[in-house]
């Protein structure tokens, strides 16, 4: 038993002396201060499991290993749902491709290219590294000299405006209906 309770151990330990450190490491990757317990735990616990299965050489510089691929596995998912909501927002994807469809989504699209004009200068550009020239964060954060952190509030944000604007302009950026036909009080005075 005493065997069993030693990989614990050393798991443990290695957790309690480098905490800080891995602390550290992870906000220097961008991410929040709520999420960093989560990534930790996450950590301890997937160091544990791992541990159980083969005997670790380092538990430190695994733990940290373990970190970094978890706040990347988490950065990854978020620049996905940042990546979704821009496609959402610029053109929707229905099977029917009818004249009013292609109407309504011309209109709705060059709306959206009036409020991206009209976004902040800061937005408006990591919105368009993003999407049109398909950068990364990471590449978008260099070319614009700021964090991570910075380019994913300003698409956030940005898109969060462009959805606003189009909202308040009868759009819905989430819509999946037909539109209304332009000739629809005609329809109905004939029936």
């Amino acid at each position: 038993m005493q065997k069993n309770e030693s990989p614990n151990n050393r798991i443990y330990d290695a957790f309690q002396s480098c905490r800080d450190g891995l602390v550290r490491s992870i906000m220097k990757m961008s991410v929040k201060q709520q999420d960093v317990d989560d990534i930790l735990q996450e950590t301890f616990i997937r160091a544990l499991n791992s541990d159980t299965k083969k005997q670790i050489d380092s538990p430190k510089g695994y733990l940290f290993v373990v970190s970094r691929n978890l706040v990347l596995k988490k950065l990854t998912q978020q620049s996905k749902e940042i990546d979704t909501e821009i496609d959402d927002a610029l053109l929707e994807n229905d099977s029917e491709n009818t004249v009013e469809k292609a109407l309504h989504q011309k209109l709705k699209f060059e709306r959206f290219i009036e409020v991206l004009n009209s976004l902040p200068e800061k937005n408006r550009r990591a919105i368009l590294l993003r999407k049109l020239y398909c950068l990364s964060h990471k590449e978008i954060a260099k070319k614009m000299n700021l964090s991570v952190s910075s380019v994913e509030k300003n698409i956030a944000q940005g898109l969060k405006q462009c959805k606003q604007s189009l909202c308040a302009q009868g759009y819905d950026a989430n819509e999946n209906k037909q539109p209304i036909p332009l000739n629809r009080s005609s329809e109905e005075g004939t029936k």
